[in-house]
């Protein structure tokens, strides 16, 4: 980053939606949100192993509404 600063943890366990095919939902990772604290520069990192659940899964629709950030930033699938 241009500021040359340290990324600190803004928030642990954030839901991550990862889309295919013109945004569409297909599964949600747990992940930690860090952020510059000089300029507000934000990425996502820590994934665990595996998605917490997928599209065909029964609970997908329950992780979905948690879900606040997606990858390859697809805003309208958070919609």
């Amino acid at each position: 980053m241009a500021c040359q600063t340290y990324f600190r943890p803004r928030k642990n366990e954030i839901y991550v939606l990862e889309t295919y095919d013109n945004c569409t939902p297909y599964k949600i990772w747990l992940a930690d949100l860090w952020e510059c604290p000089d300029c507000g520069t934000q990425l996502i990192a820590g994934y665990g192993a595996r998605a917490i659940s997928e599209r065909y899964m029964t609970n997908f629709k329950v992780h979905l509404k948690r879900v606040t950030h997606t990858i390859i930033g697809c805003p309208k699938a958070l919609k």
